[in-house]
């Protein structure tokens, strides 16, 4: 089996060889481990936005690593709804110079935090963001986590499933958006720098341990909507 890694390196090399980029970073758990199955991209263009050819040019790349390797699917923003199936996964943002300017969409803002540090590796040019000094306000995270919070909601009404995958990602956003501004952003390390920072003024879940890990029972969907609740009060005191 083809692994990841060597695919991404060959797919790194063609995009920056044939696209007007000024970087491309990895992010998230696999920027730091070496056995994950899904690789977060940012691609940042040397364009103001990235234009329609560059768009294009893009979606033929990754037709063609599809039929290449059967072991990998290509996804945009983390929609995750792609017909196509397979072991690996590879999700890219691209963002053009003007869209890293952004000063008011907060979940633009909370992204581009979470760009930094040990949380990313370059792979191609360097990182727009390593220098950019980013801070979310209250109602910054007020106004995001209330929307993640009414998503996961809804979700909830589809099945077991999608109930579980959508409150276990809710639980992390949460944990991490609180903790945003410290910089901490390594899953193992969530739980522990929030009762640093919280202590008893915002509760964690009975089952936090085991809710990171993705161990659910039905009590906890009521505990977490408890905790996201005393978070979203805390914010607007």
């Amino acid at each position: 089996m083809i692994e990841i890694k060597k695919i991404l390196n060959e797919f790194v090399k063609e995009c920056s060889e044939k696209l007007d980029l000024g970087g491309i970073v990895e992010f998230g758990s696999s920027a730091y481990s070496d056995d994950a199955k899904d690789v977060d991209l940012v691609f940042f263009s040397n364009e103001l936005i990235f234009s329609t050819k560059s768009i294009l040019v893009l979606i033929k790349i990754i037709k063609i690593f599809e039929k290449k390797y059967k072991e990998v699917v290509f996804d945009f923003g983390g929609v995750a709804d792609r017909e196509r199936k397979a072991k690996y996964s590879i999700t890219i943002v691209f963002l053009g110079k003007k869209e890293i300017n952004t000063e008011h969409n907060p979940h633009d803002i909370f992204f581009f935090k979470n760009l930094g540090g040990e949380n990313t590796k370059i792979l191609y040019g360097k990182n727009s963001f390593e220098s950019k000094n980013i801070f979310l306000t209250n109602q910054h995270l007020f106004e995001m986590l209330s929307v993640d919070q009414k998503h996961a909601i809804r979700k909830a009404l589809d099945g077991d499933e999608l109930k579980t995958e959508a409150f276990y990602h809710l639980f992390k956003t949460f944990l991490r958006a609180m903790l945003i501004n410290e910089g901490i952003f390594k899953k193992n390390e969530l739980l522990k720098k929030f009762k640093e920072k919280f202590g008893n003024e915002i509760k964690l879940p009975e089952n936090s341990e085991k809710l990171i890990n993705k161990q659910f029972t039905k009590k906890d969907f009521e505990e977490i909507l408890s905790f996201t609740e005393n978070c979203l009060r805390s914010l607007i005191k």
